[in-house]
């Protein structure tokens, strides 16, 4: 398989690292940055350059890495190679050069913890690579702030001859703003061959991959560079400030676009979270505390918030109102108003002009247009029509805690429930029948039907008054 250029180009991903300064159990390349990995978003930069191959390299926790892999297939083939123990970015890529003999085309190599890395970003230096006929090419970025970066080093001519990293360099190269955030394409297999000159020689005693320029620039291979106008798109994270830091950045780089592209009025960004991959029309606004992450779609002049929550696969119409609720995986259609305090689980889906309100959960159903469900219910594996009113407190049964199974609840057009009543799946309301409130249903309601199962009321004349001299004699003789 080959790119739209018709070269052929693979991408090794280096995830092998653990990640010390984040203080957790969870690898550093499988902390959430907006709802995605980091390496789900590495993946999905990949995924833009249409490689015909993407090689992991794994290492610490491999076994989870691995796993969020395969739970998580990307549009390109993947395969894994373990690194271990870890012996630096160099030793990393000798961990795949056996799974490249094959090949012959432009290997792009990444760190694995540059979350705001973008597929336009790698694509550009991909072209100009290719542009320039260069063996070895690298992205550079300008810093105040070098750190532990390795430095960029040039002669009086403006080419780059090598890479100094920190605890190497001299305090001359320590001064070098131009830094190197381990993003590069290579002629392979030309480039095989410096693999084996790398040596760890060095503060670290690892094979760095930074001395593949230096290889190059010795044997006078074309060596091409291209620079990243903002430092941050290609900040590496090492730390849970640094995490933090990058949610910011992404925060308002999405933000930013949807104001400024998609006429979409943001009422507070510094309290409002939304990830890149959502998609919200034109007049929508969103109102303070809401965090929308995932592959989201909102339609056209949509009011969603304050305070929601949007997460997974979600779309919704246009001119729907979303208040205050937890969005999960579901659809919801046009002119609906959901919320306050709202929860759609997963596979819920809303046709038009659907009204769920306060304190309503839903799971797994599918509600018909013109239907409402204002408050106080949950609604679980269920198809309820068009025009169904729900009353407050409807609870739809539909778990057997001794068998574990869960069954269906099926609600007619027209039908509806009264105010606490239980419907014990598997049950069917049919069409326009109605349920008295305070009812447990178990069978079927026929069309038009009214079904109560509450016994006959019954009143006891005189009794209040009877309850009130008695309680008023108990009081009297308590005082004596």
């Amino acid at each position: 398989m080959k790119n739209g250029s018709g070269e052929r180009t693979r991408v090794v991903l280096l995830a092998a690292g653990q990640g010390k300064r984040m203080k957790s159990d969870l690898p550093k390349v499988l902390h959430e940055v907006l709802g995605k990995t980091i390496l789900g978003r590495l993946m999905s930069a990949s995924d833009e350059l249409k490689p015909e191959h993407v090689h992991i390299v794994i290492g610490h926790e491999a076994e989870q890495v691995e796993k969020f892999i395969q739970d998580n297939p990307s549009a390109t083939p993947v395969s894994t190679h373990l690194q271990q123990p870890q012996l630096g970015t160099g030793h990393a890529l000798m961990q795949v050069a056996p799974s490249l003999k094959d090949f012959s085309g432009t290997l792009v190599v990444s760190v694995a913890d540059t979350p705001l890395l973008t597929g336009k970003t790698l694509k550009a230096l991909v072209d100009a690579h290719k542009e320039s006929n260069a063996v070895v090419s690298l992205l550079t970025t300008d810093v105040d702030d070098a750190k532990n970066y390795g430095r960029i080093v040039r002669n009086e001519k403006g080419e780059v001859t090598g890479i100094v990293e920190h605890k190497d360099a001299t305090e001359a190269q320590r001064q070098i703003k131009e830094i190197n955030p381990a993003i590069y394409c290579f002629a392979w297999p030309q480039v095989e061959a410096a693999l084996s000159t790398l040596k760890n020689d060095n503060q670290q005693k690892e094979y760095y991959l930074t001395d593949v320029i230096g290889w190059a620039h010795k044997n006078s291979h074309k060596i091409a560079s291209s620079k990243v106008p903002d430092w941050r798109e290609v900040a590496g994270i090492n730390s849970r400030l640094e995490l933090a830091e990058a949610m910011r950045l992404m925060r308002d780089i999405s933000i930013n676009n949807l104001a400024l592209e998609s006429g979409v009025t943001i009422v507070d960004t510094q309290g409002t979270w939304i990830a890149p991959e959502v998609k919200i029309g034109k007049d929508s606004v969103v109102l303070p505390g809401c965090c929308l992450t995932g592959e989201i779609e909102i339609g056209k002049n949509c009011t969603i918030g304050p305070n929601t929550v949007m997460k997974g696969v979600v779309h919704v119409g246009d001119n729907t109102t979303v208040a205050q609720s937890l969005i999960h995986n579901s659809d919801i259609g046009s002119n609906c108003k959901v919320g306050p305090f709202t929860h759609l689980r997963e596979h819920t889906v809303l046709h038009d002009q659907v009204k769920v309100g306060n304190f309503v959960e839903v799971k797994k159903s599918i509600i018909n247009s013109k239907t409402n469900a204002s408050h106080l219910s949950y609604i679980g594996d269920s198809t309820l029509g068009s025009g169904v009113n729900i009353g407050a407190g409807t609870i739809t049964a539909n778990y057997d805690h001794i068998t574990k199974k869960k069954e269906r609840t099926t609600i007619c057009d027209g039908a509806s429930t009264g105010s606490n009543s239980v419907l014990v799946a598997p049950v069917t309301l049919e069409e326009g029948s109605v349920v008295a409130a305070g009812s447990v249903v178990t069978k079927t309601v026929p069309k038009g039907a009214l079904a109560v199962t509450r016994p006959e009321q019954r009143n006891v004349e005189g009794w209040a008054d009877k309850r009130r001299k008695k309680a008023e004699a108990a009081k009297l003789e308590a005082a004596k």
